[in-house]
Formats: structure tokens, sequence, C-alpha cells
């Protein structure tokens, strides 16, 4: 063991220096796992150990990088062990796409861990199979929800693939869009959106507008897009998308069948409900026609147009759609795969719909008992079914059940995304809900106010989640007798849901309800029916509110 810092390290690495001869001769090869500032006092002592140690000595301040270079020895010198080694690292990452596949993501984890390391050692970072091994564990990461590591993982993997191949090549694409797709999931869309952009001028420029590689990119930019609130830009992108695997599969292919998918959900976002209906049941017909009935596409497709029909209030349609799902699901994957988990969340959520909450809550919590096995406890998917059995608890007047398991989703969902994301938000305003439902009007007001700016600031003050945001805190101001404050803000949420019909040629599913809301607090204020209409009607024509 080294000594620690001073001259008494010196003159051990002084002798070390001196002896260096006899320790190359020893026929295996060494790993020292040392601190960073031992390695870093041993780099300064003796600069070209590098070189003169070559095959015979590796220093490493990582455990996990010193264990893949203990895993490595003698690949060097022996071209039998090499191929062993790589072909191990192969056999890892088969198996571990196998778990990952199953939802069993922290036995996956470790295997793809080493299968790194070991190439990492001996084909080098800048290598197509190293690069691989890198995106596979960033997906695992990922889906565990370890988003930093994720995120370290895709950048190396973007930055050796810039050196690898340069920076116009299509790879680069690819690792682009990876890393942008995991800057969507914490938010930080305006730093996604360039990369995701220029992506798609790397495809366009090396295939032409009409590649498959340029679809996939269109359909992640319109998902962007479609996330800030630009309906108008994403909706143009996302039919080019569906046009170019129209054209280049037919009109019957599963590529097909996605874009299909992603269009019907911008216009179900617009509120063209018969438009979406046709293109989910076309969706549906074409994965069924490819997979046939049993098939997990085939199960996501029930989901889809169950979802619409449960938007449409046909939840007697919708119910078989959603077990239809389930079943599928479990078929393929086991009954504790994380996709049984949303088929579960999907069944209850209707079930609760129509006031079956005896049978709801069970399915609610084998969907969090699920989520918490495959991911751990601080996953998002935890904190999705926890939010979904808190609601039902509230409705079930359970209120002291339900506080911590709101509070517990909210933290999850702040440490995971960060204290700014809209899910941290829709986690605000169930909790300020529940603290208004007992009577703690003080302690929920400022949690409404943080929901709603939340909403501002990633969506734009015009994005129909901020109007739901001001319909909030504007019912608390009425409950506590401040109208004139609330008055505002019911006129604004109004005028928003207005543009938004307006833009879109559809009505926004919550307009009626705060013209409602906005109606009953003038005639709270005093004001006749008369000037009721009048007040209303400048409101959804965006007119300035006239002064007193």
């Amino acid at each position: 063991m080294l000594p620690p810092p001073g001259l008494n390290r010196n003159r051990e690495l002084a002798q070390f220096n001196w002896y260096r001869e006899t320790i190359v001769e020893r026929p295996l090869h060494q790993v020292w796992w040392v601190t960073p500032g031992v390695a870093a006092s041993i780099s300064r002592a003796i600069p070209d150990l590098d070189s003169w140690f070559l095959h015979r000595l590796s220093l490493s301040a990582d455990e996990e990088h010193a264990r893949g270079e203990i895993n490595a020895i003698g690949w060097q010198t022996n071209p039998e062990r090499k191929r062993e080694l790589l072909d191990r690292a192969e056999e890892l990452c088969v198996r571990a796409d196998q778990l990952r596949d199953k939802g069993r993501y922290a036995e996956a984890a470790p295997l793809l861990r080493e299968a790194l390391r070991l190439r990492e050692v001996i084909l080098g970072e800048e290598d197509h199979k190293t690069l691989a091994a890198m995106h596979s564990l960033a997906q695992i990461l990922r889906g565990q929800g370890d988003l930093d590591a994720a995120e370290a993982l895709l950048r190396r993997a973007l930055n050796a693939s810039e050196r690898l191949f340069g920076e116009e090549h299509p790879n680069v694409a690819v690792d682009l869009n990876n890393l942008a797709q995991l800057l969507n999931d914490t938010n930080r869309l305006a730093e996604a959106e360039p990369l995701i952009r220029r992506a798609l001028a790397i495809d366009e420029k090396s295939f032409g507008p009409e590649h498959l590689n340029v679809a996939i990119r269109l359909n992640n930019l319109a998902a962007l897009l479609r996330a800030t609130n630009r309906l108008d830009e994403a909706e143009p992108l996302y039919r080019r998308a569906l046009a170019i695997n129209e054209k280049s599969f037919g009109p019957d292919h599963p590529s097909v069948a996605t874009g299909l998918n992603n269009l019907a959900g911008l216009l179900r976002d617009t509120n063209r409900l018969a438009e979406a209906e046709a293109l989910y049941r076309r969706a549906l017909a074409i994965d069924e026609k490819s997979f046939g009935l049993d098939h997990p596409s085939v199960a996501t497709g029930f989901n889809n147009l169950a979802g619409l029909l449960r938007a449409t209030n046909r939840l007697a349609e919708a119910e078989p759609l959603y077990r239809r799902a389930l079943a599928i699901y479990e078929k393929s994957f086991g009954p504790e795969h994380p996709n049984v988990a949303t088929g579960f969340n999907n069944l209850a959520e209707l079930l609760s719909a129509t006031n079956r909450l005896a049978e709801a809550e069970p399915l609610y919590r084998r969907a969090l008992a699920i989520a918490e096995k495959s991911f751990g406890p601080e996953h998002p998917n935890v904190a999705r079914g926890l939010n979904n059995l808190a609601v039902l608890l509230s409705a079930t007047n359970r209120l002291d059940e339900a506080e911590p398991l709101y509070r517990r989703a909210l933290a999850i969902h702040e440490k995971s995304f960060g204290p700014e994301h809209p899910t941290v938000a829709t986690d605000l305003n169930n909790l300020a809900e529940l603290l208004g439902a007992t009577n703690r009007l003080a302690e929920a007001e400022p949690i409404f106010r943080r929901a709603l700016a939340i909403y501002e600031k990633s969506f734009g003050p015009e994005h129909p989640n901020v109007a739901i945001g001001l319909n909030n805190l504007a019912a608390l101001l009425r409950d506590t007798n401040r109208l004139a404050e609330a008055e505002p803000l019911f006129r604004r949420a109004l005028r928003i849901l207005a543009e938004f019909g307006r833009r879109t040629g559809h009505e926004h599913p919550h307009f009626r309800t705060v013209i409602n809301n906005y109606a009953g607090l003038i005639s709270a204020m005093g004001l006749s029916q008369d000037a009721i209409a009048v007040r209303v009607r400048s409101a959804i024509e965006g007119e300035p509110e006239e002064s007193a």
C-alpha cells in the first residue's frame, strides 16, 4: 500500500520507478484499483507509465473500470482470449435484452455494465459494438428512472460517434435523437428541439426527404411540438411522416399504423374525435392483420381506441377493449410485466369512471406493486400508481390515506424530473385539491400558484393546461370570498380555451365547465343576467374587460 501524500509517498514512488524492470517481467497482468489522488501522484512521478507497462499494468480510480480490466486480462497477447471475452460481451448483451423485454431492468443493468466494460477495454470507446452497449445500457437506465446516468452515457456515445463517424453521419443523428428523447423526459424541451432538428437535417441530407429515417425524425419533432402546444406546426409533420411510410411500405404496414396512432393522438388533443377514431380503428386493423390478434401492438391499439371511446362517454364499448389488451399483455409478458401494470391502470380508471370503485381498487394496488417490483420504489411509474390509487382513496373519502400517497408521488417526480416539470404541476394540483377538500385552503393556495407557474413556464401562457391551472386557483379564490381576484383568472382561462377552439376548429373538453364557473362567479358579484352574458361573450371573443 502506498503511504499518505507527502515525502514518504514520493520516496515510495521513486523506489517503485527504480524497480520497474522487475515488475514488468512478472508474467501476469496487474490491475491496480487506486484512489484518484494516488493515480494522479503515480502519473506525475512516472509520466511514461502507460507505455512502459503496456500489457502488464493498468491503473484505475474507478471500481467498475478496474473490474472490467481484470475481466479482460490476457486479451492483448492471446487472440483466443480476446475472442472469448468479446463473445461473452455479446452473450451478456443478448441476455440483457431478453430481461429488458420482460421488464426485469434491475437484472439487465449489471449484465450490460459488464459487457460495456469488456468492449471498452478491448475495442475502445470509438467502436460500433461499444456504442451499441452504451445505447442499450442507457435505455435500461432510462427505464429504471436513473436519468442522470442515462444522460451521461448518451452524451458519451454522441461524442464518440462524432469522433468516429464525423458530425454529419447518420449514426450521429441516431445519437442526437436518443439524447433528445431523454431531454424530453426531463422537460428540457428547449434543449431537445435543436438536437432533433439537427438529426432531421442530417438524415434529409444523407438519405433525401422521403427516407424512412426522415419519417422517424419528423414524428419525434412533431411530438415535441405537440408537447409545447404548437399543434399547428406538429400536424403537417405527422402527416408528412405518415405519407413517407405509406409510400415506402404501402397502406397496410405496421409503420403506417404507428403514424396513424400518432396523428390520431393530435386529433384527439384538438377534439377532432371522429377523425381520430377512424385513424385509431385503421391502425388497429393493420396491426391485427400484420401480427395476429394476440400481439402486444394490437393490445396498444385496443388501449388507444378504448381511451377515445372513454373520452366520448362510450364506456360500455371501451371496457371489453381494455380487458382484451390486459389479457394480451399478461399472455405475452407474464403477470408481473410493466405493460400489465399499464393494463390494470387503464381498466381501473374505467371502473372508477363507472363508479365501480371496489373493483378498481385491487387493480390499482396490483399495478402499483408491479411497478415497485419492476422499477424500485422511486420510479416515475410508481408515482403514477400512487397518484391513481390516491385519487380513488379521495373519491371514497379516505383522505388521510390519500394524502401521503400524493406527497410520495410528488417527491418521486420532483426527484426524477426536477421541480419544474409539468408532471410535478399535476401532482401539485392533486395535492392542493385534497388540501382544499380538507379545508386547508391557506396551504392549498401556494401549491395551486406553483402548479400554474410551472405550466406557464413549460408550455407558454396560452396552453390549455394553463387555463386549467387558472381555473383551479380562481375556484379557491372564489371559495375564500376573493371574487375580485378570481374574476380575471376565470376570464383568462375562458379566453385561452376559446382561442384553442378557434385555432383548432373544435371545442376544448373543459370549455363549458369554465364558462359555468365564470358565469357563476359574476352572478355572485351581483351582476344582472344581461351583464353576465356580455361579460362571458367578451371573454370568449378575447376582448379586453371594460373598466368599471
